[in-house]
């Protein structure tokens, strides 16, 4: 919700102020703002410059961390539907954390957007192999599945979802 966009958001700026050094709270700025902009909470250019400057700080702490690239592959997603710059920002990521379950989930979303339907429900089943209890993961894969008519495919993941959180509505 956004209340509870805005205050993760709070939280994070008053963590970095009192660790100006705090490099996750940076990533988790970037992609709280990002997500705000992306779902239409907030959708400003003030948002974008936000999740911008969270990046930067993340970059001057850690100049080649691969969560710094993380978080500006989920930007140049979120904020400006840039596949291939995301793509690429996600190839850099890769190189130093290769088991991340987001770097597949964000590319499961583009292969999804470029209608790569099968590239992106196997991106997707390896963020879930990687992270098997992300609802998240679960719900894209089943729209996935919906969208190819599988759905009995899509009735197995619905499934899962609701054994781990029997009141998830969206299931």
């Amino acid at each position: 919700t956004a209340a509870s966009g805005q205050q993760a958001i709070d939280l994070l700026n008053e963590a970095v102020a009192r660790d100006p050094s705090f490099f996750d709270a940076y990533c988790a700025l970037a992609l709280a703002h990002d997500q705000l902009y992306f779902f239409n909470i907030g959708h400003t250019p003030a948002r974008l410059a936000s999740a911008e400057a969270a990046i930067q700080e993340a970059f001057r702490i850690r100049p080649n961390a691969g969560e710094a690239h993380l978080a500006r592959a989920q930007h140049l997603y979120n904020g400006y539907l840039d596949y291939e710059g995301a793509l690429a920002e996600l190839g850099v990521a890769r190189k130093t954390l290769s088991n991340h379950p987001r770097i597949f989930r964000i590319t499961g979303f583009i292969q999804r957007r470029q209608g790569r339907w099968k590239e992106s429900i196997r991106s997707f089943e390896r963020a879930l192999e990687l992270d098997p209890r992300n609802v998240n993961t679960l719900d894209n894969i089943g729209d996935s599945y919906a969208a190819l008519r599988r759905y009995a495919d899509q009735k197995s993941m619905l499934d899962r979802m609701l054994a781990m959180e029997p009141n998830y509505v969206e299931a």
